[in-house]
């Protein structure tokens, strides 16, 4: 079944294959919240430009709805890289976005592992066997360092994760359908994938190719060592449904954020 919306306040959706798995996984839509403009509504990203007042009510919104409170989502500021953050122990109060990094990983319960995004893909790791979670933020710059990839590393080094136990999912972001690329994407792209980069770049013109995250995203994930069957994704174009989500391309640049959560109950 993959991603569920549900319509509560605010709507959001689940993902059927981590259901009655001792997590919850979540990822928001725009829809719901206070913000206005172009970030309207349910922005969740101090970043933005969107005033701090709306977005900090629109997260205690979700923290509300999933039964938390604001202080365990667990943010970083995500830089594009590949580095993985390890947690062992509860940010304090007060501590936001602070620390460098584009994954997470961990064993504790009530850390909700929060990734924002409007196009990137958001990667949901679950290991059931040791009960670890990751998430990682994955773009084309992400897709090409394998930052999936790398996250199931560090689960496996830090917490004895075998990959072929882990259950994955990848979240709505930039479709194939839609999203055009340039010269320095392409060129990434057949550097880091250069048997199957034909696979994930299609020409629309003479300068001009649409690649495929979800599909970047994928490989780097068999490529760690997942089974295909636990790897679920959301079939959903950001930039195709600007109703229900942010899409940075779409909105030129002006636009809120998603969240996607994941968190050991």
């Amino acid at each position: 079944m993959g991603f569920v919306i549900r319509q509560e306040e605010p709507p959001y959706f689940s993902i059927s294959e981590f259901d009655g798995k001792g997590i919850q996984a979540m990822f928001t839509t725009r829809q719901g919240g206070l913000s206005r403009g172009p970030f309207a509504s349910l922005n969740l990203g101090f970043h933005t430009g969107d005033s701090p007042v709306f977005v900090a009510a629109n997260r205690r919104l979700l923290c509300r709805s999933m039964g938390i409170s604001d202080g365990q989502l667990h943010t970083t500021n995500q830089v594009h890289g590949d580095r993985v953050l390890v947690i062992k122990e509860r940010r304090g109060r007060g501590k936001r976005e602070v620390i460098d990094a584009d994954a997470q990983v961990t064993s504790l319960q009530g850390v909700a592992l929060t990734c924002l995004v409007a196009d990137c893909q958001a990667v949901y790791l679950y290991d059931p066997v040791h009960r670890v979670v990751g998430l990682a933020h994955a773009g084309w710059r992400g897709a090409v360092a394998r930052v999936a990839l790398k996250c199931v590393a560090k689960m496996a080094q830090e917490y004895g994760t075998d990959p072929k136990d882990c259950l994955a999912a990848l979240s709505p972001a930039a479709g194939p359908c839609c999203y055009e690329v340039g010269e320095e994407v392409i060129e990434a792209v057949r550097s880091a994938f250069p048997a199957d980069w034909r696979l994930l770049l299609n020409p629309v013109g003479s300068k001009k190719w649409k690649f495929d995250l979800w599909g970047a995203n994928a490989l780097v994930l068999h490529e760690a060592g997942l089974k295909g069957e636990n790897i679920t994704l959301s079939g959903l174009c950001t930039i195709c449904r600007q109703d229900l989500f942010f899409s940075y391309r779409g909105s030129r640049g002006v636009t809120g954020r998603m969240a996607a959560i994941i968190m050991l109950e």
